[in-house]
């Protein structure tokens, strides 16, 4: 049996606290002790515990989590015990805690220094307060259920290094368990979204991410081969022309929450794989999603985090006041003094680009509006927004609005600045909808910076689809709004991020020749 060496010395390698815990846990197979049961006999978590200790007060209760701190002192040893909802303190006595017994994996009192921190354990006794008042279980029995044979972060200090953090987010959060709060409200916004729309009579579809055809908008794609069909394939940008499918199969609301992949650039707010909600609605237009989607953010607001206004940046945002509907055009004649409707040459709409000092080289009068107000109008819209009108060189899906066919029934979500959502009344006519991709094509035809034409769904169009709307708002972007976040990889657990290995990872698991970064 090892004998009871400090495993957390800031001066012992992680390749010998490694070995120190497999020694420990060959120990315990030796005892006839199994270091990884396949199950636990839980009856209840930490928080409620903590939350209404009268109630338990001298309850017998069994729980389970990870050990975060622990230390012996004489005939008591002290810990304290992590599970999803909070932690609590464990108390043992050498006079009443089971001793070692292999057929019920019960570690004893003289065992003991067979732990670790960071050791999944399963706890019995009764529910109390120490003499200093805090609520503890007086441990009677003490199961082992995962020898942890990796330290965990200092637990005061925590992950200091950001990239550590984000990698090893699993560490990250059993060292700051505050941050968990963040994804579970993630989580709960999820459900209050698919609630909010079933309520409404919306049916919720899976749509397929593997796509022979990217569209639906214009982003680069990601491309991959199925070996199966020996044919090269795209991951969804979008899911919306599949959403018309099933609104030409006679499904009058739909939805998805699907994965999009888009090959492109990485910042504070923009990850090439995210999540969207996508919802198609039947005989509506784009005014009726105006409505869909100020009652969907208020909804989450309220049901998902319980109250109405935000931290976003610099600035608290208001989800409960009505939202303004400001015209593109018109927003962008009164922050800049220029009518871009009554510009005819692109030659002249680039001048004025320049006079905005804008460096952008406009294709089309319609595309040098849209660099006018992405530079000069967008990150001024701070409180929830809806910007309509867009130019219709731009929007080959949408349909034109009657008073003035330049422009579509279209509109964005600007919160806080930043974009959060694309909705439109979808173009249903099959040959416009051609000829409309046909002249985007001439502009340009480069992978991801066109909408590339899809005949399958040309043919759908023409069996007929009713008139439809439908909306895309990020759930990434939402996500950052409601939890006050400025920085898109606090919102995934799973941010991309380049391949590593570290020289002790090498060294333990004895790889060789392996092509990625090195890490240390």
């Amino acid at each position: 049996m090892p004998s009871p060496v400090p495993t957390n010395t800031p001066h012992t390698t992680i390749e010998v606290l490694r070995q120190q815990r497999i020694d420990k846990a060959t120990a315990l197979r030796g005892m006839g002790l199994d270091p990884y049961p396949s199950k636990s006999s839980r009856t209840t978590y930490v928080g409620p515990i903590l939350v209404d200790f009268e109630a338990n007060d001298g309850k017998d209760v069994t729980i389970a989590g990870r050990l975060i701190s622990w230390r012996k002192q004489g005939g008591m040893a002290f810990g304290h015990i992590q599970d999803q909802t909070g932690e609590i303190q464990l108390m043992l006595r050498r006079q009443t805690l089971a001793p070692t017994d292999a057929s019920t994996n019960v570690l004893g009192y003289e065992d003991l220094k067979l732990l670790d921190i960071g050791d999944i354990v399963e706890a019995k006794g009764k529910v109390g307060k120490s003499q200093r008042g805090e609520i503890s279980i007086f441990v009677d029995s003490l199961r082992f259920l995962t020898k942890s044979l990796r330290p965990l972060p200092d637990k005061w200090a925590g992950i200091a290094d950001r990239e550590i953090s984000i990698r090893k987010r699993y560490l990250d959060m059993v060292s700051e368990p505050e941050k968990k709060r963040r994804f579970e409200a993630i989580g709960r916004m999820l459900f209050e979204i698919r609630r909010f729309l079933k309520e409404r009579g919306f049916l919720e579809f899976h749509t397929p991410v593997i796509q022979p055809q990217y569209g639906g908008g214009t982003a680069k794609p990601f491309r991959t081969t199925v070996n199966a069909l020996s044919t090269e394939m795209y991951l969804s940008i979008s899911h919306e022309l599949y959403l018309k499918r099933l609104i030409a199969a006679g499904f009058d609301r739909v939805f998805t929450i699907g994965r999009y992949f888009r090959n492109e650039g990485i910042d504070r707010s923009h990850h090439p794989e995210f999540s969207m909600i996508e919802t198609m609605t039947a005989y509506e237009n784009y005014e009726y999603n105006m409505e869909l989607v100020e009652s969907l953010f208020r909804h989450i607001a309220v049901h998902a985090f319980g109250k109405t206004v935000f931290q976003v940046g610099e600035h608290q945002v208001d989800f409960e006041q009505p939202w303004a509907r400001l015209n593109m055009a018109d927003i962008v004649k009164e922050r800049t003094g220029i009518d871009f409707r009554t510009v005819e040459a692109t030659e002249q709409a680039n001048e004025y680009l320049k006079q905005l000092g804008i460096e952008a080289e406009a294709q089309t009068v319609g595309h040098a509006l849209v660099h006018a107000f992405e530079e000069k109008v967008a990150p001024t819209l701070i409180q929830p927004t809806l910007v309509y009108g867009h130019p219709i060189e731009i929007s080959p899906l949408a349909k034109p609005m009657r008073d003035d066919p330049r422009f579509v029934e279209r509109f964005e979500i600007f919160i806080g600045g930043i974009e959060c959502g694309d909705n439109w009344s979808e173009q249903n006519d099959p040959v416009t909808l051609l000829e409309r991709w046909r002249q985007m094509y001439k502009h340009d035809h480069r992978e991801g910076e066109y909408q590339p034409l899809d005949y399958d769904f040309l043919e759908m169009l023409e069996h007929g689809m009713p008139p439809t709307t439908g909306i895309g708002p990020g759930i990434e972007r939402m996500a950052m709004i409601f939890t006050e976040q400025s920085d898109i990889y606090d919102v995934i657990f799973f941010p991309l991020m380049k391949p590593v290995l570290s020289q002790t990872n090498r060294a333990i698991y004895k790889i060789e020749g392996v092509a990625v970064s090195e890490e240390d």
